[in-house]
């Protein structure tokens, strides 16, 4: 027997006691041992008794200990030391904890201070004047946040309900998150709060029901966890049913769940069986600060949750822009913040002038405050970082940043440097914009997307001026006959958009229904959300876009358009949707969701390409793949190719009709070089081309 035999031999033996606990006869010391089961059967029923007792580990322990000096006396008869037993029977316990999900016991936690009503006061003074130098928050607010974290100090705590309930009101970048980590850190140092985590659920990642385990598990860990905060952000997009149960949370103090879960090490898992032991069939929300985020203040919430919500809300903390006064504390701070940095990591003594905090002031993104102003430092930063690696800098080397000609520099040695890291660039632009003009036709497409370009750069200069932006909707319909070059043109929007600075990643993605809709229900939803998913930052192009409404009873593929609509909503700032396909039916499926027509206000019409515009595509096609059409041929070609078009321009294919003309006179100019080796390689010539008509009149044309 090798030793994992004799290991798992041991195991069936410990299981075998601890269900038949005070059924083992006593072993004589000259007896004989042997283990036994009378089916496998019995082994798995001992193991989910094991997994399903709380108690299990305990009971091992009492085995093992009951058993010990009978098996010490055992090992020593067999040549086994007490000290190698000791030391295998360790391992064993470790192994039977991993293999049935037993787990060890946490170390002990350090006692709970409490801290009596008429001692809060003088707690929380001290915290007051301890952040007021840790962190950028005018006096107001803070005094607000923490008459909100003091409250159930004061008040008292309702017995199965959240300690508090507050909104935290206020634009992006103006520091709430910092401040609400910030006074949950220094409770937790005066041991008040038993961990300084601060949790956080995006309401807007869970957008149908297929998604409630996933939203139930990360709730669930939120309420059980140690830390006493949780933030909800973007509540006013969330999932009405899970909002039903934020609701419930804040109201009643628990939610009742519609299913029963128990759990499996730690995770909800939906039980499918009857009644079982320590169910998990609602959530608590007792001893928790639950903090709902929203830049809107309290119409956000009573507009998502109702009024009896609102009866519940107790504070309301409101955040403000950056002033003058804390614009200079944050530029100051980053700017320490940068020259400790850069003296740790890159080992570079850095001096920075007042006309770099000058620029910052004035060229920061105000609608995202003060994580604007910190990504500006970490462009920095980084860019610092590349010239140590590039240049090989010795230690302590000398760098001076400024502003100079209104950009950020760094002078270090005789070298000046750029140090602003801008999301546009003028190498793509100009690449685009190249493609662009090398496209035959489409000028209508092509002025619509340089016009972009300008309104979006005067809408970057309102922002930094901390002017109201006016965004427009850059969402598209692309109609036409296939071929007409409409996959092309969105390729080339999402590079545009992305260096242009108006899309983060300007990837694009191409789907049909058939990646989008499912089979079954309730799938459609969560398949349609993960492709979005992997779009946001680019374009989502939906190629026969009109296949996703297929009449009123087709529910999934309602779904689908349904969850398309909210997505674009709930990411409008990064994500451009294209839908593309004929114009009729394009028509007809605008019509299948009230929200589709007013969102995709730019209608583009891509017309069938004219003989002339197919002869110059087949012009560039033969020389993109190194070869030149005869000049005598081209009339002949353009004549062809007007005549197809008239005939049916969406069978014949627009430019994969001048594709497919070039490969065939490639593929028969090859022949004519097998039996004359001696012409041009590089020539197409008329004997190489087939004018054949091979389309036929479109059905409506007929009569």
């Amino acid at each position: 027997m090798d030793k994992r035999d004799k290991k798992r031999t041991e195991k069936e033996k410990l299981m075998e006691e601890l269900i038949y606990k005070g059924q083992r006869p006593v072993m004589k010391p000259d007896e004989a041992v042997e283990l036994s089961f009378d089916t496998k059967e019995k082994v798995d029923n001992i193991a989910d008794q094991m997994k399903n007792s709380h108690n299990a580990l305990d009971s091992l322990k009492e085995i093992l200990e009951k058993q010990q000096k009978d098996l010490e006396a055992m090992s020593m008869i067999n040549g086994v030391s007490a000290e190698t037993f000791d030391m295998d029977m360790g391992r064993l316990q470790k192994e039977l904890e991993q293999d049935y999900g037993i787990p060890e016991k946490e170390a002990e936690e350090k006692p709970q201070v409490t801290v009596k009503p008429e001692d809060s006061g003088k707690v929380f003074e001290e915290i007051r004047n301890e952040l007021g130098n840790r962190i950028v928050i005018d006096a107001d607010t803070l005094r607000q946040l923490l008459v909100a974290y003091r409250r159930p100090f004061v008040m008292g705590e309702d017995k199965g309900h959240a300690k508090n309930v507050m909104i935290v009101a206020g634009p992006k970048g103006s520091g709430r998150h910092e401040a609400v980590a910030a006074v949950t850190r220094s409770l937790y140092e005066r041991q008040i709060f038993l961990s300084d985590e601060v949790y956080t659920i995006d309401m807007s990642l869970y957008q149908s029901n297929a998604q409630e385990q996933v939203f139930l598990q990360d709730l669930y860990e939120a309420l059980c966890g140690k830390g006493s905060v949780i933030i909800f952000e973007n509540f006013e997009v969330g999932f009405p049913s899970f909002l039903r149960m934020l609701d419930a949370l804040v109201c009643d103090g628990k939610a009742i769940l519609s299913k029963r879960y128990v759990l499996n090490k730690g995770i909800l898992v939906e039980n499918q069986t009857g009644l079982v032991k320590d169910a998990v069939d609602s959530l608590s929300a007792e001893g928790k600060y639950l903090v709902f985020m929203t830049p809107k203040g309290s119409s956000a919430a009573q507009d998502a949750f109702g009024a009896d919500f609102l009866y519940h809300v107790l504070d309301t903390v409101t955040f403000k822009s950056l002033d003058s006064e804390r614009l200079n504390r944050v530029v100051d701070r980053q700017s320490e913040n940068l020259k400790k940095r850069s003296a740790d990591n890159l080992k570079l003594d850095l001096e920075i002038d007042d006309s770099l905090k000058e620029w910052i002031k004035t060229h920061y993104d105000k609608t995202n405050g003060t994580n604007s102003i910190a990504q500006l430092f970490n462009d920095f930063y980084i860019s610092l970082s590349h010239q140590v690696l590039e240049k090989d800098l010795p230690d302590n080397a000398h760098a001076f940043i400024c502003s100079e000609n209104d950009l950020p520099v760094a002078k270090i040695g005789v070298e000046t440097v750029m140090l602003n890291r801008s999301k546009t660039s003028s190498e793509e632009i100009e690449a685009v914009n190249k493609e662009l003009n090398e496209i035959i036709g489409l000028d209508m497409v092509k002025n619509y997307i340089k016009s972009l370009q300008s309104h979006i750069e005067m809408q970057k200069l309102r922002r930094e001026q901390g002017l109201k932006t006016s965004e427009v909707s850059k969402h598209m319909i692309f109609t036409g006959n296939p071929g007409t070059g409409k996959t092309t043109i969105a390729r080339l929007i999402s590079r545009y958009m992305k260096a242009i600075g108006a899309l983060s990643r300007g990837q694009l993605v191409e789907v049909t229904r058939a990646d989008l809709v499912a089979q079954y229900v309730g799938q459609t939803a969560p398949l349609t959300m993960n492709v979005i998913k992997s779009a946001l930052g680019g374009v989502l192009f939906i190629d026969e876009a009109y296949s996703l409404y297929r009449g009123k009873d087709d529910a999934f593929g309602l779904e689908c358009i349904d969850t398309i609509v909210k997505a674009m909503e709930d990411h409008r700032d990064d994500l451009i949707i294209i839908l593309a396909g004929y114009k009729k039916e394009m028509a007809v499926f605008l019509e299948s969701n009230s929200g589709l027509k007013s969102r995709f206000p730019n209608i583009i019409d891509f017309p069938d390409y004219t003989g002339e515009e197919l002869r110059k595509i087949a012009v560039l096609q033969a020389k993109s793949k190194g070869y030149k059409i005869n000049d005598d041929v081209l009339p002949k070609l353009e004549a062809y190719f007007s005549e197809v078009q008239m005939i049916n321009a969406a069978e014949a294919g627009n430019g994969r009709l001048s594709r497919n003309v070039v490969e065939d006179a490639i593929l028969a100019q090859s022949e004519r070089l097998v039996k004359n080796p001696g012409d041009p390689m590089d020539e197409l010539r008329m004997e190489d081309f087939d004018f054949t008509i091979k389309v036929k009149p479109a059905a409506d044309t007929l009569f």
